[in-house]
């Protein structure tokens, strides 16, 4: 076995770990999982200055950022990949971590700002959907 060779055999075998703990989606998901968390985000920061009301914008905009995960499971348990491991790992709790802060933040948003937490779900959501659209289905 020569270096060549070897080099993609190294290649196939990442490869195929890859598709085996993150596969494929289909095409349809990527636009609705960036639709739901570009709604979170913008939900999140528009939120009206009364408490109760600040308080049920974020808990609409958890469960939708919820939700658009919830999509992305189900695809996965019904491919047959249970649990998270390995980069889907990983990139689960940067993406926790994230939400977090984007909610504790717009707990307390002053109206003048609001604007950003458009900007920064349409941003979000173009992320969202372009990442997950490079692991769809050709």
């Amino acid at each position: 076995m020569d270096a060549h060779e070897a080099q993609r055999d190294l290649e196939e075998a990442r490869l195929s770990y890859n598709v085996s703990v993150q596969p494929p989606l289909p095409r349809w998901a990527p636009p609705l999982c960036g639709l739901l968390i570009a709604a979170a985000v913008a939900l999140a920061g528009l939120a009206p200055q009364g408490i109760w009301w600040r308080l049920a914008a974020l808990a609409a905009a958890a469960v939708l950022a919820v939700l658009a995960r919830a999509v992305v499971l189900a695809i996965r348990t019904r491919q047959g990949v249970r649990g998270l491991r390995g980069p889907a790992r990983k990139a689960q709790a940067a993406l926790a971590t994230s939400a977090l802060a984007v909610f504790v933040v717009s707990l307390n948003t002053p109206g003048e700002v609001r604007w950003m937490y458009v900007a920064m779900g349409v941003a979000a959501g173009i992320i969202v959907w372009v990442t997950l659209h490079k692991k769809t289905r050709s």
